[in-house]
């Protein structure tokens, strides 16, 4: 059964993603909008974009066949493309819709389809639930996609074509002091880790930077296309080796950043999204703030100094968009590198968020490492830990279960002072430390996340975390 998680749907190429089940879902999209919109004739085109993974091209343009079957018109990337591209086209064209073909930062055997709502954010969880339901319906009936050929529609004009760089760019560059930035001068070093974001920055900056992994290869070179530590060595080293004065870094489809400091040392989403938020108060923005469950309290606290209402989401960045169209927005953000500014898209961006603390060390005349032990100053220490536990299929269920299950007074010697279960289990311990323990919504994965003053505690925690789960003493 075809299956949507925290952020679309994805599957292993040539197993569950095939041509035959993409082309379905393109055909439940595509019911879903004619629901909605009874004439398609004068509408704005669909925006549809791809990344660089193995057949993603091959792909979209399956899709964008399903979809001008149907009568709507498309527009296709030229190449590949950052999924908020494709997020901010949608919202400035004000098509119905907008649709992305990647895996974001899985590994390299998956490909995946982003749905984008009319306000260019990630489709929100009741369509992908009537998404789900369309697909079932049509299997039940027998309905098969019905779609057109590709040259021909190009030649008709139903399916267009679009440099991705040209507006997206110009775009990102006005919501930046580009300028500045280019004064500064600062020695910058880059790393999309093969995916969609390669070129992009060059083409924002128009200035001199180190580019690495700028080449195609849709194995990632052996890497998880994820901007964190693990996958960040050889830049870490590059900017340590090579005196840069900043590393930057995007995940496969562009939308989620990490970075690395003057000493080749990894700054990871949360101190990245503190710096930001802190960047936009002191330029006079103000606005609710957005993060997930799993989200460093460092946002809580600045929040706080500054009077400003935060909310908290499951994880999921369509969790965090839902909220944006509820309230007034300044910006949102997630652990895993998704953090969106609402004045530019409903969407997070890599890309602007790499600009942003380019920005960021252009204003304060500081690299990163010395505005991180500013902030620490200002608002205490922080140090965040992850370990990804790796399940068995048929052992999902009963891990899920379990953990649905607990109750625990203490983790170790900490009393637990209040449980949330919003999305797996967080405890707050008395000490202002936490521990979630929370299974992937897209993955085989069991997420075991904490965060304390300390980095020995927090690696602690993770420990007391698992043999909390898995009914065995911690190491």
């Amino acid at each position: 059964m075809i299956k949507f998680g925290t952020d679309g749907w994805r599957a292993v190429i040539a197993k569950e993603f095939t041509f035959e089940n993409v082309e379905k879902v393109a055909q439940a999209y595509v019911h879903f909008l004619k629901n909605k919109i009874a004439d398609p004739r004068g509408l704005t085109p669909i925006p549809i974009g791809f990344d660089r993974r193995f057949l993603s091209q091959d792909f979209a343009k399956a899709i964008a066949g399903v979809i001008a079957a149907q009568g709507f018109s498309v527009l296709l990337s030229e190449m590949y493309c950052p999924t908020p591209c494709i997020s901010w086209m949608t919202k400035a064209t004000q098509a119905p819709g907008g649709i992305m073909v990647t895996a974001s930062h899985n590994p390299y055997p998956w490909n995946g389809v982003k749905f984008k709502e009319s306000y260019g954010g990630s489709a929100s969880p009741q369509l992908t639930s009537q998404l789900e339901e369309i697909i079932r319906q049509n299997e039940k009936a027998g309905n098969q996609p019905e779609t057109v050929d590709f040259e021909k529609a190009v030649r008709t004009g139903r399916i267009r074509v679009f440099d991705p760089m040209k507006d997206y760019v110009r775009q990102l560059r006005s919501q930046i002091d580009l300028a500045r930035i280019q004064r500064a001068g600062w020695r910058i070093a880059y790393d999309p880790l093969y995916g969609a974001g390669a070129g992009f920055l060059q083409k924002t900056l128009d200035m001199p930077l180190h580019e690495i992994h700028q080449e195609a290869n849709p194995s990632f070179g052996g890497l998880n296309p994820e901007p964190i530590d693990k996958n960040l060595q050889e830049l870490m080293l590059l900017v340590k080796e090579k005196r840069f004065d900043v590393g930057l870094a995007t995940d496969g489809d562009a939308d989620r950043i990490g970075a690395v400091d003057e000493n080749g040392d990894f700054v990871n989403s949360h101190r990245i999204y503190a710096l930001i938020l802190r960047h936009l108060l002191e330029k006079g923005l103000r606005g609710d703030i957005i993060k997930t469950v799993s989200t460093t309290r460092m946002i809580d606290r600045i929040a706080a100094q500054h009077g400003l209402t935060i909310h908290e989401t499951p994880i999921g960045f369509k969790y965090i968009c839902s909220k944006f169209l509820e309230v007034s927005p300044l910006i949102g953000g997630e652990e895993s590198g998704g953090i969106g500014i609402p004045s530019h898209v409903y969407e997070r961006d890599g890309l602007l968020c790499g600009l942003l603390l380019l920005e960021i060390m252009a204003t304060k005349k500081k690299r990163l490492g010395e505005l991180i032990k500013d902030l620490f100053q200002e608002i205490g220490p922080f140090e965040f830990e992850r370990e990804d536990v790796h399940l068995p299929l048929e052992g999902l269920e009963k891990t899920r279960e379990t953990a649905q299950a607990l109750n625990p007074s203490h983790i170790g010697p900490l009393k637990v002072v209040q449980i949330n279960r919003m999305d797996g289990i967080k405890m707050y311990l008395e000490d202002g430390s936490w521990l979630l323990l929370r299974l992937s919504g897209t993955e085989p994965l069991l997420r075991v996340y904490a965060e304390s003053s300390k980095k020995e505690l927090s690696s602690k925690l993770i420990q007391e975390g698992k043999a909390l789960l898995f009914n065995r003493p911690a190491p």
